[in-house]
């Protein structure tokens, strides 16, 4: 058992998980598969004028106190502390994500999980085209899900490469290697994605999240609905259309009059 602020009955009841708990496949992905249904991805903190932090504590009392979504570091080091408080063996990876081009820096936090001497990939937070179950640690193998169907690839210099497939293409997501990371390293991944005035984070309101049939994204002003056969693109206009969206495609509350700015961004709105 790890010492942390994380009451496993609470965190059950925020992902409406009532499934067994033993250290096993089945719990590691139908815990995962809960989490990416219960938890938004979303950056809107960094909208507010609120830090984002990573201690066990912060990340608790947000995303389960608050019912708060968070990104990856905090979608998951929550996860992290559940798998270690159910006794997985666990380490925790970092990522270069693909940003059409090439792998920028290490930015990304994610775990991979040992079950019977067998490794497999647990991704949380990733948001919008991440993962939605912890997949085993294969090369070349396809793993459908859903909406989606993702791979891994070797890199001679990376490591690992995971892929998804959209329409028909094996698009590049992100690299890593099996290097453990420390919490000093992810704190250090922080503060530059939440205060650079080039990360994507800082200039962009992005909220996602994930049901049995449908992908949906918040990109500033801009909602959009990925189904199996279609995408449906919405403009959010209009008085109150903004917060109530908020709450309806990804159940987070906040009060009327909050205003979501940063200082990178151009797009601000008064909820």
């Amino acid at each position: 058992m790890v010492d942390h602020p994380l009451r496993l009955d609470a965190y059950l009841k925020r992902i409406h998980y009532d499934g067994q708990l033993t250290a096993s496949v089945e719990t590691l992905c139908r815990l995962h598969r809960a989490q990416v249904m219960s938890i938004p991805f979303e950056n809107l903190n960094l909208f507010m004028g609120r830090p984002i932090q990573l201690d066990p504590a912060s990340i608790v009392a947000k995303l389960i106190g608050e019912h708060r979504g968070g990104y990856c570091h905090e979608l998951n080091g929550l996860f992290l502390m559940v798998l270690q408080d159910l006794g997985f063996t666990v380490t925790p990876l970092a990522a270069r994500v693909f940003n059409g081009e090439t792998f920028g820096q290490k930015s990304h936090q994610l775990t991979l999980v040992e079950i019977r001497g067998r490794p497999w990939l647990a991704d949380v937070g990733f948001g919008s085209n991440g993962l939605i179950e912890a997949i085993p640690l294969e090369l070349e193998s396809e793993f459908p899900q859903h909406l989606d169907t993702f791979r891994l690839r070797a890199d001679a210099e990376l490591g690992f490469v995971l892929q998804h497939k959209l329409a028909d293409r094996w698009r590049d997501l992100y690299a890593f290697s099996l290097q453990e990371q420390y919490p000093a390293d992810y704190q250090m991944m922080n503060y530059r994605t939440s205060t650079s005035p080039t990360s994507l984070f800082t200039q962009h309101i992005v909220c996602t999240f994930s049901t049995d049939d449908t992908r949906i994204t918040l990109y500033d002003g801009e909602l959009k609905i990925r189904r199996l056969d279609e995408t449906v693109t919405t403009s959010l206009e209009g008085k109150g259309v903004y917060r109530e969206t908020l709450q309806r495609c990804f159940g987070i509350v906040l009060p009327p009059g909050t205003r979501l700015q940063s200082p990178h961004s151009l797009f601000s709105i008064v909820l």
